[in-house]
């Protein structure tokens, strides 16, 4: 029997290999991704007409069937569009309601508020509209929520347009698509019954069983590391550590990836092949491959629930699905056909997630790593692992550059150091922690976590040095496509097999990355959102500056230096020259400029290591521009650009106004444009306006959901990032 045992646990012969999916998904991608452009979304007969034509002709001519595919996921996509668009809520802009609903998502702290998403059941009944299927809900409750929970609420709903954008991310996509279509505080809540057991419902509550314990045991800052490696929660982490991964290209590092959902169904599979041939009758039945092959499946999507499911969790499951099947069905495990309907599924699943930054970094590396294997094969384990380090980082410089306006030449070095201590240490010992503490095992646990907090508190040190280095990372700005298509060329000579010659000249493919982008003569003004808070950053040949008044609250002075992070990373900007400072309120944390400017009159200003120079009118002031002085104590009044040029101004009240328009009101009646902040009265805002009746008055204030940009050449104003409200926002 023993002879019998391993010839059947090969299984049957693997001739055939599935079909080949990735021109089919590359189709379909093309047709999701079309149809996300249209500003206004376009009748669903259109596409479904033309997929019936194309399959028409598809009948007699087989390359007919692509365009089918792309044409069908077109329609798709519109479908899926429509059934969010019919959702409008709340009515009215803020609107009081009281709804009963699961609560969906961890809950994160919010300052001294907890946040959470809830999925609605009812809502004030007797209404016939539609529901949101998701709302996002924010205050105090009377006890600890979690997830899962069944609550009560009564909160005052606005639009989900009412939620803070992202500088890294088009935040209004990503909600639409996930259905978060309110927003809310919460003036009242009360918990209910909770709701019958489910198997995804008791993984959740796993979840917040680690998350729980870990904040019992450690500070918040170190638990969080906890909940990022081990149940995919990484809200806890600071923002400022969240940088320096990002910086070094090792921000992978902090999430849930394919290869730590693969190592677990790889050990399942491995456990379950080992246990099946110890039983010669099971084995007689059937295969010990397919039995582990079948028990790997679970595996695999039972922890991608348990971290979280983050797209590169889903994926991982869905390729190891795909290759369990090929193998229980007898066929060849092919990576590219599994890659490709991972990413297939996904889009089919969430239509948004073409254009999400994550899921091209997740599956650029994944076919990174595919087509290393296919080329450099026969080598050894650690030339191998060098090779693919290096592959990774390489490909993915211009999607870094084009998306970041960075690249960080040092993340080779970074990657190549810290994964041996995060993959082979931190992750394992998280894991372990985890078990422990779900079987009880505090002690074991306690210990675990406290090991995870150390080596990933050096991992940390260890980056900070690194980004110490000269040239660790490059500011780029994000090049033109032409530079972007120009890199990729000359990268991906890189990727020629070893036998080829000049592979090495793959190397000035980065050339293109690096050239400086073009001095504008044009002044180019950005309103950057800041709450209710004013922040403009401007630049004009190479000189860059800011200018902020009343960011007074912390949540707006932080979201306003993410801004001007992404902007100056935009444009290619490494430290500013200018800071004028209208009050002594400032983004956190501070920018870096070379000269700084202060309001007369101020005393004990916080200004940080740089001598302080005065707004004044006789006196410096940044490159373009002059200082206009009304009377003292004053907010500074700074002028761009030239005679058409826009006036910058704090807070104002009337007797300045009125100095400044008996000192200046020949000048200031030549400007195109006025920013002003919202703390200025509506009478204060019309005699302004009226000292310069041919401007535009441009409230300096965060009721923008995103970026706006103006451009002054010559005589000429011209507005170019107003967003255009998409069907989605």
């Amino acid at each position: 029997m023993r002879s019998v045992a391993p010839s059947v646990a090969k299984g049957a012969g693997q001739a055939k290999s599935w079909p080949a999916f990735l021109p089919f998904a590359l189709a379909a991608g093309l047709g999701l991704g079309a149809f996300q452009w249209f500003s206004r979304l376009p009748p669903l007969w259109i596409p479904l007409l033309c997929a019936l034509l194309a399959a028409v002709l598809a009948w007699r001519w087989r390359r007919w069937s692509l365009p089918a595919v792309a044409a069908l996921a077109f329609a798709w996509g519109v479908w899926q569009a429509q059934q969010r668009v019919q959702v409008h809520w709340p009515a009215r802009q803020t609107e009081l309601v009281t709804l009963v609903g699961e609560i969906v998502s961890p809950p994160q702290p919010l300052g001294r508020e907890t946040h959470f998403l809830v999925a609605p059941r009812w809502i004030d009944a007797g209404r016939q509209r539609p529901f949101p299927a998701r709302i996002d809900l924010h205050g105090h409750l009377p006890e600890e929520p979690q997830s899962g929970q069944i609550w009560q609420f009564k909160a005052h709903l606005q639009p989900a347009s009412a939620l803070p954008a992202s500088p890294f991310g088009d935040a209004a996509r990503q909600r639409f698509w996930a259905n978060i279509r309110a927003t809310g505080g919460i003036q009242y809540a009360q918990r209910l019954d909770d709701p019958p057991w489910t198997p995804l419902r008791q993984i959740e509550a796993w979840r917040q069983s680690v998350a729980a314990a870990s904040n019992a045991i450690l500070p918040r800052a170190e638990a969080g590391f906890v909940q990022a490696l081990s149940v995919g929660m990484g809200g806890q982490i600071p923002a400022t550590v969240w940088a320096a991964f990002r910086d070094t290209g090792t921000a992978h590092l902090l999430v849930i990836s394919g290869s730590h959902v693969a190592v677990v169904a790889g050990l399942v599979f491995w456990l379950t092949q080992w246990l099946w041939r110890r039983v010669p009758w099971l084995v007689n039945r059937y295969p010990a491959m397919l039995a582990a092959s079948v028990a790997s499946i679970p595996a695999a999507w039972a922890y991608a629930l348990f971290a979280g499911f983050a797209l590169p969790a889903e994926r991982a499951a869905l390729m190891i699905t795909a290759a369990a099947l090929a193998r229980c069905m007898g066929r060849r495990s092919d990576a590219w056909s599994g890659l490709a309907l991972a990413a297939l599924w996904i889009c089919l699943e969430n239509p948004g997630a073409i254009r999400e930054i994550s899921f091209w970094l997740s599956f650029g590396a994944v076919a990174v790593l595919v087509l290393v294997a296919f080329v450099d094969h026969g080598q050894a384990w650690w030339r191998r692992l060098l090779t693919t380090q290096w592959a990774v980082s390489i490909a993915l410089l211009p999607l870094l550059a084009g998306v970041f306006g960075q690249i960080p030449l040092i993340s080779p070095l970074a990657n190549l150091l810290v994964i041996p201590l995060v993959e082979l240490f931190a992750v394992p010992t998280a894991l372990l922690g985890a078990l422990a503490t779900l079987l009880g095992g505090d002690g074991l646990a306690r210990l675990c976590f406290h090991l995870v907090a150390v080596a990933m508190h050096g991992v940390v040190v260890l980056l900070e040095a690194l980004l110490r280095l000269p040239y660790a990372t490059v500011v780029t700005g994000r090049p033109s496509f032409p530079a972007l298509l120009a890199a990729g060329l000359g990268l991906s000579l890189f990727f020629l097999p070893r036998a080829w010659p000049g592979r090495w000249l793959g190397v000035v493919g980065v050339l293109p990355l690096l050239l400086p982008a073009p001095l504008s003569a044009a002044l180019e003004v950005e309103l950057l959102p800041a709450g209710e808070g004013t922040l403009l950053f401007w630049r004009q040949q190479g000189h860059s500056g800011i200018f902020t008044a009343n960011l007074w609250r912390k949540g707006e002075a932080r979201e306003a230096a993410l801004w001007l992070q992404a902007s100056t990373l935009r444009h290619g900007v490494t430290s500013m020259e200018s800071w004028v400072r209208s009050d002594s309120s400032a983004p956190e944390p501070l920018p870096r400029v070379q000269r700084q400017w202060w309001p007369p009159g101020a005393k004990d200003y916080p200004g940080g290591p740089l001598p302080p120079l005065l707004c004044a009118a006789a006196g410096a002031a940044p490159p373009g521009g002059s200082f206009l002085t009304a009377a003292l104590p004053q907010s500074c009044v700074l002028l761009l650009g030239g005679p058409r040029g826009p006036l910058l101004a704090g807070d104002l009240d009337g007797a300045a106004i009125a100095a400044l328009r008996q000192r200046y009101g020949a000048r200031l009646a030549q400007r195109s444009a006025l920013f002003v902040p919202a703390s200025l009265t509506g009478e204060e805002r019309r005699q302004l306006q009226a000292t310069a009746p041919s401007a535009t008055l441009i409230v300096a204030a965060g009721s923008a959901p995103a970026l706006r940009s103006w451009r002054w050449l010559g005589n000429r104003l011209q507005e170019e990032g107003a967003i255009a409200k998409a069907y989605w926002e």
